[in-house]
Parts: C-alpha cells; sequence; structure tokens
C-alpha cells in the first residue's frame, strides 16, 4: 500500500466549482484552513513546509529570509527587506540580480523532522523540504509569460513539467513505497498568468485534473491519494463577497481531496491524517514472527 500526497499548489476550492473540474474531488474534499505568517495572504514556501512537518513558521524556520538563501550575504541581506513583496515583483527582482551578478537564490530547506524522514517514505520537489529547483522553474516561467513569453510556449513548458512530477508519483506506486510527496506548482503559475482569462485558466484546470485521473487510475486497491492545496488564487471572474485583494493575488480557498472517507482540515493536520493512513504499513514491515504454539498459548488457534 502507497499513499501519495499530491501538493497541488493553487488548486483553488472555489474554482474546482466554478470550472465544475470533477477530477479533483475525490472520495471525499472539502475547503480546509490556511494560514498567512510573513505575508498577508498564504506563501507557498511556508505552508508546504508546515504540511510537512507539522509545525508553524516560527518552529520549522522556513520564512521570511529563510524561504530563500543567497550564498552572497549582501544579496542575502537584500532578500529580507523584499520578503513582504509579491512574488512576481521578487521574481523580477531576483531575475535581474541573476543576470546581473550570476548568482541564484535556494529556496531553503528546514532542519525539522518530516513525514518524509519515516521508512518507506520518498519526496519529490517539495519546498522547504527537498530540492527547490523545480519550483524555480516554474516561478521562471511566471515571470518569463509576464514579460512576453508567448503563451503556446509557457502552457507547453509548464505542463510538460507538471506532468513529469505526476508521472514520478506514478511511477512510485510500482515499488515498495509507504508515502509518497511530491509538489506541482502548475495551478499556481498558471493562476499568476490567467487570472484575467477565464477560458485559459479552466483549460489549465482540465489539464491538471487529466493528470489526476491517470493517477487515481494507476492506484492499487489498497493505494490511498491525498491531494491539497495550500492556498488559492484571486482571480477578475470569480470571487467572494467578502474577499479583499487584486487578480492574481493569493486567495485563502484552500483545499483537500481524498480516496479515503476522511480529510483533513487544517495544513497543520495533514502530518497526523497521514499516520492515520500509513501506521498499518509501520507494523507490517516489523514482520512478527509467532509460532503456532504460541498463537496457541494466546488462544488464537
Amino acid at each position: 500500500m502507497t499513499v501519495v500526497l499530491l501538493a497541488l499548489d493553487a488548486l483553488d476550492a472555489g474554482l474546482v466549482d466554478h470550472f465544475d473540474a470533477t477530477a479533483f474531488e475525490l472520495e471525499s474534499s472539502q475547503r480546509i484552513e490556511t494560514f498567512a505568517y510573513a505575508k498577508d495572504t498564504p506563501y507557498t514556501p511556508e505552508v508546504w513546509t508546515t504540511v510537512a512537518t507539522g509545525l508553524g513558521p516560527e518552529g520549522h524556520g522556513i520564512t521570511g529570509s529563510g524561504t530563500s538563501d543567497w550564498s552572497n550575504p549582501i544579496l542575502e541581506l537584500g532578500s529580507r527587506f523584499t520578503g513582504r513583496l509579491d512574488e512576481s515583483t521578487r521574481g523580477t527582482l531576483g531575475r535581474f540580480v541573476r543576470d546581473k551578478t550570476g548568482e541564484r537564490e535556494q529556496i531553503g530547506e528546514t532542519n525539522a523532522e518530516t513525514i518524509f524522514d519515516r521508512d518507506g517514505a520518498v519526496v519529490h520537489n517539495w519546498p522547504g523540504v527537498y530540492d527547490g529547483s523545480y519550483l524555480q522553474q516554474a516561478w521562471d516561467l511566471m515571470n518569463a509569460v509576464a514579460e512576453g513569453k508567448p503563451r503556446h510556449e509557457f502552457e507547453r513548458e509548464l505542463l510538460g513539467l507538471g506532468a513529469q512530477q505526476f508521472s514520478w508519483a506514478r511511477e512510485m506506486l510500482n515499488h515498495d513505497v509507504a508515502l509518497a510527496g511530491v509538489h506541482v506548482h502548475t495551478l499556481d503559475a498558471a493562476g499568476h498568468a490567467y487570472a484575467d482569462d477565464e477560458e485559459a485558466l479552466r483549460h489549465i484546470y482540465g489539464r491538471v485534473g487529466g493528470f489526476v485521473d491517470e493517477l487515481v487510475d494507476s492506484l492499487g486497491p489498497d493505494d490511498e491519494l491525498l491531494l491539497l492545496s495550500d492556498h488559492g488564487m484571486r482571480t477578475s471572474f470569480y470571487g467572494e463577497p467578502d474577499e479583499n485583494g487584486s487578480p492574481s493575488s493569493h486567495s485563502w480557498r484552500a483545499y483537500a481531496s481524498s480516496t479515503t472517507n476522511t480529510v483533513p482540515s487544517d495544513v497543520f493536520d495533514i502530518v497526523d491524517w497521514i499516520d492515520e493512513q500509513v501506521e498499518h504499513q509501520i507494523v507490517e514491515r516489523e514482520q512478527i514472527d509467532i509460532d503456532e504454539e504460541q498463537l496457541r498459548d494466546l488462544g488464537y488457534v
């Protein structure tokens, strides 16, 4: 049995309904609670590290300047003063610095224990935990389309990156893996790029929904899938009466859906939910040998 933890960044609970994107509605699904710490709305590296550790940013350390690290101390100091800027502005500034200095920021990684430190767990592209280079690629694409990159090239590269990450998750089902976690930034990058284009964003939801369908079809009878988001995305064509903020900024409509009859209600609850799902796998791996005489003494035979 494998539990797949699919981190679909910016999968918006409201847009799932608005687009009638039923591929994301598994056996159990609901809007869930998320949080903001260094910014006014949820921020990707902070929330996904909380999902993996069960700790807030003050506990896992991925916040403020901890969300990215520069090898140059002057650039690292400067990054502390840009920490509250939106992702697009930070990305433009980061690209300018890279072009001028050749330096590249690295996504910070927590020293706290995570759900992926257990036996039988594997992880791919998880902000704040493991290898942020794929997240950087998605951020670069988001900034490039804002600066004039043709949309067909943007979608080809963004969906190609997402397809690779879904393919990794499907492959893990063929191995002795108890927990497989992967982060996919496709919907976030598309949400920023297409916040004013309903049909373009609907198309991306449909393509990612197709990836989810393929993954669900690959699950074995004892495998489970939990997909969740860290936040949603504000758009010009969908919103709630009390919603504030401009299109392409993060919304509070985080979402979770699972193939089980339960779903977490808060991003802080993911560790406990995963513990419940994989607990029996740990027992199986202990391979306790009890001979027939012991079973008889215990009254089982």
